[in-house]
């Protein structure tokens, strides 16, 4: 069976980009990224793309560049597929003004396979997925029946009927070559990836391209969760699970069925976290300080990711000691 115009695009994708390495840029581990698939379904997802959930894990696809995605390590899911992950650590609510690279106090960022056509940085090749949160409240360390989901609500396009409830699927519009000038926020698979940045660091999702040294994708904050029953504001310091569902249910005459495609998603550090353990204390201050006057791009006593490790790292690191622990 020959595969849909849609496939031989992720695997064309995939062929460009054999031979590909890591190019990311900063320190980080496979500890800042999702490390359990709890469950998953590639239902309507891109045939051949659709079977393995494990691809979310770990680092995003290494060849990712803003104008063409590396389909190497990723999972597909249409309407009503979904995928569920947990972390080596809780999902902590940042602060919002501390962190120099996160001043907005993002949590977590979703990476995707959509990219700019033509190059063109204000219209991108988008399938959002809504993301929800998961509170373990049974402590079983997997969703289970006492789980709590709640939505992290989009801004844009604002899922929202009259009454103020979250309803999906979303308008048909939002599949495909879509405008990203002002930028779609709040959905995976929106901004496309750089492997040419720092996987830890969150992109601003309100301002159209990648930022700063962000390596893209899409960021998101507990701030943001919403009863899905009520559509109000939910107050939650921390979460365990990460969902995405795809947000369409929509087919592209060329190209098919649309379809979300994950290739990681990771939890921002706080700040002072040298070791992805959410807590800023004794061990943080020793690496700081056994690493002092060392220079290079990937360093973990390098807090303030400006190349070396100095004073103003281990000042980070004290002004932060204690938190998250």
């Amino acid at each position: 069976m020959r595969p849909s115009p849609k496939a031989y695009l992720l695997l064309l994708g995939m062929s460009l980009l054999l031979g590909a390495h890591a190019q990311y840029r900063g320190y980080f581990t496979l500890q800042d990224f999702a490390t359990v698939v709890h469950n998953a379904s590639g239902v309507n997802g891109v045939p051949g793309f659709n079977t393995n959930p494990q691809n979310v894990l770990g680092y995003p696809a290494p060849g990712f560049t803003p104008t063409q995605p590396d389909n190497s390590k990723l999972f597909s899911f249409g309407w009503g597929g979904f995928v569920e992950v947990s972390f080596a650590r809780p999902i902590a609510n940042l602060p919002a003004g501390v962190d120099p690279h996160n001043p907005e106090g993002y949590d977590l960022i979703v990476f995707g396979n959509p990219f700019y056509v033509g190059g063109n940085r204000c219209f991108a090749w988008v399938e959002p997925g809504y993301v929800e949160v998961g509170v373990d409240r049974s402590g079983s360390g997997v969703p289970d029946a006492q789980t709590a989901w709640y939505l992290l609500l989009p801004s844009h396009p604002d899922p929202r009927d009259a009454s103020g409830i979250p309803r999906f699927p979303l308008d048909a519009q939002w599949f495909g070559n879509r405008s990203v000038c002002p930028p779609i926020v709040g959905y995976a698979d929106v901004t496309p990836i750089t492997n040419l940045g720092h996987p830890l660091i969150p992109d601003d999702p309100f301002t159209p391209d990648i930022q700063g040294l962000s390596a893209g994708g899409d960021p998101f904050k507990l701030e943001w969760a919403v009863d899905w029953n009520t559509g109000q504001p939910v107050v939650l310091e921390e979460a365990h699970f990460v969902r995405v569902v795809h947000a369409l249910n929509t087919s592209h005459p060329l190209f098919g069925r649309s379809s979300t495609e994950i290739t990681a998603i990771a939890l921002v550090r706080r700040y002072g976290d040298t070791n992805a353990d959410g807590c800023v204390n004794d061990a943080d201050l020793l690496t700081v300080l056994f690493q002092f006057g060392q220079t290079g791009d990937a360093l973990a006593g390098d807090v303030d990711r400006d190349g070396v490790v100095n004073d103003t790292d281990l000042l980070a690191v004290l002004f932060q000691f204690g938190s998250g622990c």
